[in-house]
């Protein structure tokens, strides 16, 4: 199962509030001058920040209880920056069924504007049932 492909911009404020969340302090998240001291073309994403895109997709499956997160891996193919346009998609796949649950692997992937993969979020869940 996949969704439909949706388009994300991560702006300076999202980057911002992120950093500060999980206490990141490095200068090339501050400003895009900032960045630029670092060769950086702008403020980047902090490499976990991509599955942020979660919370503008929307999901046309729905997760069962109980939902139990066994493992994740993010790995940046691309850096990303503020201001880009990604499309993001989310794909369900490899569930199997022990006893009363199902065992899914389900990954977010972003592409940058000429379809080269940047991210993956890869979340291996535990769920209750899939609908």
């Amino acid at each position: 199962m996949k969704t439909k492909e949706h388009e994300i911009i991560f702006n300076k404020e999202d980057v911002q509030q992120f950093v500060q969340l999980i206490g990141d302090q490095n200068p090339i998240y501050q400003s895009s001058e900032r960045a630029k001291d670092f060769c950086l073309e702008t403020i980047p994403l902090p490499p976990t920040m991509p599955m942020m895109a979660y919370k503008w997709l929307v999901l046309p499956w729905e997760l069962h209880h109980p939902i139990i997160h066994r493992k994740q891996k993010c790995i940046q193919y691309q850096r990303m920056y503020i201001d880009e346009v990604y499309r993001a998609m989310v794909e369900v796949s490899e569930p199997f069924h022990r006893q009363n649950l199902t065992f899914i692997k389900q990954t977010l992937s972003l592409y940058n504007r000429d379809g080269r993969l940047c991210f993956e979020g890869i979340s291996d869940l535990i769920v209750g049932g899939l609908s």
